[in-house]
């Protein structure tokens, strides 16, 4: 039996979210996001992005498997709202593709918002891009409702510019 267990990132974990970043958003993405983009995804630049946020205090939860990380969740206060600091954000939730569809995306989220819930705020909000009706469908399977809020958000200077809708849960 595997050993599963989710932590708090240190700056040590960055390479490894790096990878789980990169081959997710390659995977998940590929149907929304230019291939020119994907395609120049890098693993290093997305490791020193991860070590300069580790570093600054980013709260980031691993999934490990055998202490190898499969998945990771990143959480902040809401950064849409900068006036109510009583909502938080699951601002990242991925799982390497290889380990999709075997409930590690749940238990991730599910670790997500109980440290938003320890951490004070009073309510769970995430951006999912309107078009991925799986990355939907998983969210409202975990009690998440929809908003009414929508924006554009620009993905990699420009290469992407995509709608999300705002999904919201009370914790």
């Amino acid at each position: 039996m595997s050993n599963v267990s989710i932590r708090k990132a240190t700056p040590l974990d960055a390479e490894a979210i790096a990878s789980v970043h990169v081959h997710s958003w390659k995977k998940a993405y590929q149907q929304f996001i230019p291939e020119i983009v994907l395609n120049s995804l890098s693993i290093a630049e997305r490791t020193q992005l991860w070590n300069e946020l580790l570093n600054n205090g980013v709260t980031v939860l691993v999934l490990e498997i055998d202490n190898q990380i499969i998945g990771f969740a990143s959480i902040c206060t809401f950064r849409d709202d900068i006036e109510d600091n009583s909502k938080g954000e699951i601002s990242a939730v991925y799982i390497h593709p290889n380990f999709w569809h075997q409930g590690f995306g749940k238990k991730l989220s599910l670790a997500a918002l109980k440290n938003l819930k320890e951490l004070g705020y009073s309510e769970a909000l995430l951006w999912v891009l309107s078009d991925n009706s799986q990355a939907r469908s998983f969210y409202e399977g975990i009690g998440f409702e929809l908003n009414d809020k929508s924006k554009l958000a620009e993905f990699y200077d420009g290469g992407a510019l995509l709608k999300e809708v705002l999904y919201k849960k009370k914790l």
